[in-house]
């Protein structure tokens, strides 16, 4: 670290004839202010600020080396995390906390722009419209469609708070009316965008569910309760599982091991909060590391609360009631933040397998009810490891339902003869052996044996294992 930062803290706390003691008071510990004046610890940026108030200085005297346009953008970058992340106050704290020369570099609009978010955040919904009002007029004076979106975003917002739905609606429309020449220009990053232009829609269908608009008086009273908003806007505390899951046996140490480790590990939120901490920590000695995490945490963030929109969206579009609800909105957030769903689909489509093995039909068939649901939000482009699940799970659909639909059966022998000719060289062997098992079973219970030795010899050829390559000998 830089050491001047503390030297400096250190130079005017003797002065004032402060102990550490003193000047850390309610905010930090003796320790911490004696680590970060020796250089041993960075010190957040709102400690910072803190030590300055309590010395009576400006923050300017405390950084006096750092790039005051560097430690502007850097700020932003970090006050709009800490919006998106429901921490307004401490945006507004450290958008307004910078020297004295950060105002004297380029257009302040983007500043502008965050401060007046983190305002409305806190509910100074005045203060941030006599900013956002010009914002958004200059905005589309100047055929800005980033600027002009957050700008109509943020006074919906507003509007809202104070009652005004009508205006609220008209704003939301036309910030939603941009959202088309912003992915394609990728003036704001495309999982921020969907997440932004996601909770606007959930909100116009709280509030204008069938798009009547408000040309006639609005039917609610002044006084009367404001419509709710369903869409959280900040990250809430994670919720308690809904069951435990079962406990490693004693006789697998690996298992138990890496069960504890699992429970420890950190969601994707908590992973987002320490970034955005460490770019805290490197604001004033850093400003370009301390944008570059703010930057990684803002991007994790908006990936968590898109995958929460997307959830909350397919709910609204008609899920079953009670437990379905949760599953489907589970089912949605993981599909939308899982990095491989496919290996997971195979190992589902393998507990399938071996329920129909076991004759727990039932089971089975609710599962496997389950997992074409999943499989079938995957996209086209997907791995290896889903397109052999999909593969699995066909096989496996007709497996159950020539186990509970006998009048079936022969349309059935015919399908799964068509799939085995038709297997792809990329479906796995076993996949490929358990398709002639199945073959040989079913046609010899309709008495067809010629054909079914045929996939005996067939089954017999898969089962032999490669030989293997002789190496080349000079």
């Amino acid at each position: 670290m830089d050491v001047s930062i503390g030297e400096a803290i250190r130079t005017l706390r003797t002065a004032r004839g402060l102990s550490p003691t003193e000047l850390a008071g309610e905010t930090a510990s003796p320790d911490e202010i004696d680590d970060i004046e020796s250089g041993r610890a960075l010190a957040p940026y709102p400690l910072l600020i803190r030590v300055a108030d309590l010395l009576g200085e400006p923050i300017d005297k405390l950084l006096a080396d750092v790039d005051p346009l560097a430690l502007l953008q850097a700020t932003i970058r970090v006050a709009q995390y800490d919006v998106a992340a429901g921490h307004p106050h401490r945006a507004r704290d450290i958008l307004t906390h910078l020297p004295e020369a950060s105002f004297h570099t380029r257009s302040l609009s983007e500043y502008r722009l965050t401060l007046a978010r983190a305002l409305r955040g806190l509910g100074a919904d005045e203060e941030a419209v006599a900013l956002l009002a010009p914002l958004a007029e200059a905005a589309q004076n100047a055929d800005d469609p980033r600027m002009a979106f957050y700008a109509l975003r943020e006074l919906g917002f507003a509007e809202c708070d104070r009652g005004n739905v009508p205006a609220a609606v008209r704003l939301w429309k036309d910030a939603l009316a941009r959202v088309d020449a912003l992915a394609s220009t990728h003036a704001i990053p495309s999982h921020e965008l969907h997440a932004l232009a996601l909770e606007l829609y959930l909100h116009l269908d709280d509030l204008d569910p069938h798009a009547e608009g408000f040309d006639v008086p609005w039917r609610r009273t002044s006084f009367a309760p404001q419509p709710r908003l369903r869409a959280e806007f900040a990250p809430a505390p994670a919720p308690a599982p809904v069951s435990k899951p079962p406990k490693a046996p004693r006789e697998r140490p690996y298992l138990a091991a890496a069960e504890q480790l699992s429970a420890s590990a950190p969601a994707l939120f908590a992973v987002a909060e320490g970034l955005a901490a460490d770019a805290l920590r490197h604001l004033a000695v850093d400003p370009a590391r301390a944008r570059a995490l703010a930057e990684q945490a803002t991007a994790l963030l908006f990936v968590g609360r898109l995958s929460e929109a997307h959830a909350a969206l397919h709910l609204r579009l008609g899920a079953a009631p009670g437990a379905g609800r949760l599953f489907t909105r589970l089912q949605d957030a993981y599909l939308m933040t899982a990095v491989s769903p496919g290996c997971d689909l195979a190992a589902f489509a393998d507990e399938i397998a071996s329920l129909l093995d076991e004759g727990e039909l039932e089971r089975a068939a609710m599962l496997l009810e389950m997992a074409q649901a999943i499989a079938a939000e995957l996209p086209e482009s997907e791995d290896l490891a889903a397109r052999r699940a999909r593969l699995k799970l066909t096989l496996l659909e007709m497996e159950a339902a020539y186990a509970k639909r006998p009048r079936e059966r022969t349309s059935l022998r015919k399908q799964l003869i068509a799939y085995e000719q038709s297997f792809p060289d990329w479906g796995e062997a076993s996949l490929h052996r358990r398709t002639c098992q199945n073959l040989i079973r079913w046609l010899a219970e309709a008495r067809e044996f010629d054909l079914a030795l045929r996939y005996i010899q067939k089954l017999d050829e898969l089962m032999r294992e490669p030989r293997p390559p002789v190496p080349f000998v000079f």
